[in-house]
């Protein structure tokens, strides 16, 4: 059993994704990794190969762009609050435009890598 109360979250400011605040990692649980992102800024294209990323909005919205190299697909995607969309592994994506605030829970399967975000060539 694990509880976590915010007084244990990490926060942490980053570049990309406004304020991380890191509520379940790698040393709480090997085979998951959950975060808040508050207010996250449109970001460089990328894809990870080792993980999926799981986005759920808790506020606003975010306008993504992904393009599936299996399939050679590129679309977009509005995501309002209570949407989630999976990013598996390997699809590349770009958040292109997002509300002020914002809010969105980021869950990692399997645990996150942070040296995992390769550039995109594509978007």
């Amino acid at each position: 059993m694990i509880t976590k109360k915010v007084k244990d979250h990490i926060v942490n400011q980053t570049p990309t994704c406004g304020i991380v605040r890191g509520i379940l990692n790698r040393a709480d649980y090997e085979g998951v990794n959950i975060a808040e992102a508050i207010n996250i800024q449109p970001t460089k294209a990328h894809f990870h190969r080792t993980f999926d990323e799981i986005y759920f909005v808790l506020d606003g919205e975010l306008q993504l762009r992904f393009h599936d190299p299996q399939n050679g697909r590129t679309w977009d995607e509005v995501l309002r609050a209570n949407e989630l969309c999976v990013i598996t592994k390997g699809v590349h994506h770009v958040v292109i435009n997002a509300s002020s605030p914002n809010r969105l829970c980021v869950i990692t399967v399997p645990h996150f890598d942070g040296t995992d975000e390769t550039p995109s060539n594509v978007l």
